[in-house]
């Protein structure tokens, strides 16, 4: 989900490989269909085809009216009530008005991510997945703060590339566990996770936070960040209390049923490569075991019939040196047409095996 270039490797741009390619052969996917705009059906492009590896960068709600989110945000806690998953979701844990930003010790780092599909993955399950080296760097700021004798709280910013917004922030509630992977990810290319807490879930633009400059990134905005660019205590605190008092009716929980149906297809179509893979591979090996019996079973025929006709060959030497001239010929004649007859019966018995 993320990388050193302000992008997450893990979501890299989508393309799909189909014959009516581009001149790199793959399928374009063009913007609206990434952002899930131009067209009213989830999942769906312009020409009704699952667009399930595109990269999202906002859900639906980005091409939505300001009034209808409002509307559908207010409908989306009702029926949140009656469906466990969003209740989950929709609970009064996030956006709290009395979390506190005021802390003498904590850590803070900016977390980029290729899609918000992870996002979503991110606040359903609970776990963050960096790269290695940004596992390895998160990891051990977290074993720092927890060496010190005071709370040290490690916070994530987290924004999804080309969205011009953040989108949430998270706590690290754990170490990494560099030995365990799931399968929910965009892509499968992934080892090692860390537990997470999210505190605030909200769209935020970037406008909110352009005035706060790194001075450890080239004094460069805190929007132009690399992933797991650390941010120093005061501006850390001051990107909370942003986040903490501005108001907007918009986050990724409004598209989270969008992101549901684009999990489930998603894990759908997994499973059909697998199934697949599988299919192949018991086929193949049943070939491999069948060649293998075959060839072990001519040897064995042939070396019999051999045998047999050698004994043969023997038995006509007991004749007289007379008629073995005579029948010289006739007998080699003999012995090849028996030999001929055993090969055939040999590779009829192997192929009958």
């Amino acid at each position: 989900m993320q990388s050193d270039l302000n992008q997450d490797p893990r979501f890299g741009s989508a393309s799909i490989p189909n014959s009516g390619a581009n001149s790199r052969g793959w399928l374009s996917l063009d913007s609206n269909r990434r952002r899930g705009r131009g067209s009213g059906v989830p999942l769906c492009g312009c020409n009704g085809a699952l667009d399930i590896l595109s990269e999202q960068n906002r859900g639906p709600r980005a091409s939505k009216p300001k009034n209808q989110i409002t509307a559908e945000h207010s409908s989306a806690i009702d029926d949140s009530k009656n469906n466990k998953s969003l209740s989950k979701i929709h609970d009064e844990s996030y956006n709290r008005p009395d979390f506190s930003t005021d802390y003498k010790n904590a850590k803070f780092f900016i977390i980029k991510s290729y899609s918000e599909d992870n996002v979503h993955k991110s606040i359903k399950y609970g776990v963050w997945a960096s790269t290695p080296n940004g596992n390895k760097k998160l990891d051990a700021a977290y074993r720092e703060a927890k060496e010190n004798q005071d709370p040290c709280p490690v916070f994530l910013f987290f924004s999804v590339n080309a969205s011009a917004q953040f989108c949430g922030v998270a706590e690290m509630v754990g170490p990494v566990d560099f030995d365990k992977s799931v399968d929910y990810w965009q892509q499968d290319k992934w080892s090692g996770q860390f537990p997470v807490k999210w505190h605030f879930i909200k769209d935020v633009p970037n406008s909110q936070f352009r005035h706060i400059i790194l001075e450890d990134n080239d004094n460069k905005p805190v929007t132009n960040s690399r992933d797991t660019q650390e941010v120093r205590l005061e501006q850390g605190i001051e990107m909370l209390n942003i986040f903490k008092s501005f108001e907007t009716d918009t986050s990724i929980l409004d598209d989270f049923d969008f992101y549901e149906d684009r999990q489930k297809a998603m894990q759908e179509r997994k499973a059909r490569q697998q199934a697949s893979l599988m299919s192949v591979g018991v086929v193949g090996e049943t070939e491999h075991r069948n060649t293998i019996s075959l060839s072990n079973d001519f040897m064995k025929q042939m070396s019999k019939s051999f045998a047999q006709v050698v004994c043969l060959d023997d038995g006509n030497k007991d004749g007289t040196a007379i008629e073995r001239t005579s029948s010289a010929s006739d007998g080699s004649k003999v012995a090849r047409v028996k030999l001929e007859d055993a090969m055939t019966a040999a590779v009829s018995s192997g192929q009958a095996s």
